[in-house]
């Protein structure tokens, strides 16, 4: 919602400036889903600017909730027609965190990811971002009487391409006036790019930094991850390094496990001793992820060998979590989101 053009309208027209109050809090206290629920405006005020303000600027195309419960997906459509995917996760008990998507597809082109086999449509506006948060607040309101912990920017799209429109819906979301949220409750992943971790380190310090990774050798990583080709490991090390230096903050790495290319044993030794040249192990954790089906040639390594590689990293000193797929049944898995 564009609230200074309804400022700009109310004041035009006369109306009080409370009523911009009232509208904001309905929107973001309140998570209003259409005019008819801001009960607070008259009712022929709400007909006025039903016809004139759009309430959000994505409009939910289909949900589908996995068999567990523990993951439901939405499927926006935007104004332009294209379709981005946002996912509710129910990591513990009533604890809900929201990825969010930044972009319509993702410029990075991971292959094992099929949100960068799409390639990229369009950067997402800040509206568009935080109008997921909303959308999806709303629903677990609804459905559930609960609310969203957290948000994790780790859907659709590279964030710090669209550096902007994430940095405004951050400020959104953990504004006090507004949503709300504490910015140690939002979460920020990116495939690698330099300038964004190191303006992300000066901006958002209090925010958590999340990298995908998924090699620690450049050939692999150039393959794999191709942003690696623009930013390689020796410039990632010490963005990271430098990044750990100013927040003092730990950073989660996110490790895709493909059989076959950096699932065995030495794999594990290699990024446990890339890990060690940019910090001591205690300002890592290492979230391992199983590949997800998207259609592509990869395959998950079996879960014995998942195992020894998670016990491996704790041997080397860190901090490791294997992820649960949850919703990998509705396509709503980590690799899997392209705005079906």
């Amino acid at each position: 919602m564009d609230f200074k053009k309804l400022s700009a309208f109310l004041q035009e027209n006369g109306l009080p400036a409370f009523r911009l109050k009232q509208v904001r809090d309905a929107v973001y206290k309140n998570f209003a889903s259409s005019w008819d629920e801001v009960s607070a405006l008259p009712a022929p005020l709400r007909e006025q600017l039903k016809h004139k303000f759009r309430l959000h600027t994505v409009e939910e195309a289909a949900t589908l909730v996995s068999k567990k419960g523990d993951a439901i997906k939405f499927a926006f459509e935007l104004k332009d027609g294209h379709k981005i995917e946002t996912v509710l996760l129910n990591l513990l008990p009533e604890k809900w965190s929201l990825c969010v998507s930044t972009q319509v597809g993702c410029p990075v082109r991971c292959p094992f990811c099929a949100t960068g086999r799409k390639g990229l449509k369009r950067n997402l506006s800040p509206d568009e971002i935080t109008d997921q948060f909303l959308a999806a607040a709303a629903y677990l309101k609804k459905t559930r009487g609960q609310k969203i912990g957290s948000v994790i920017f780790m859907g659709m799209g590279e964030p710090f391409y669209n550096y902007e429109s994430m940095a405004e819906a951050i400020r959104t979301m953990s504004d006090p006036e507004m949503i709300g949220l504490g910015q140690r409750h939002i979460s920020v992943s990116t495939a690698g790019h330099v300038p964004g971790i190191r303006r992300f380190a000066k901006e958002f310090p209090q925010c958590n930094l999340a990298i995908s990774l998924h090699a620690s050798e450049d050939a692999m990583r150039n393959d794999l991850v191709p942003l690696n080709i623009t930013y390689p490991l020796s410039q990632l090390a010490k963005a990271l390094n430098d990044y750990i230096f100013s927040t003092r903050r730990r950073v989660f790495v996110e490790y895709v496990l493909l059989e076959g290319l950096n699932s065995s044993r030495s794999q594990a030794n290699r990024l446990s001793s890339w890990l060690r040249s940019v910090a001591a192990p205690k300002y890592f954790t290492v979230n391992l992820i199983p590949y997800n089906r998207t259609g592509a040639r990869f395959k998950a390594p079996e879960r014995d060998r998942v195992k020894v590689f998670a016990g491996l990293m704790e041997e080397y000193g860190f901090e490791v979590t294997v992820r649960k797929s949850l919703g990998e049944d509705i396509a709503g898995a980590c690799g899997q989101l392209a705005g079906k």
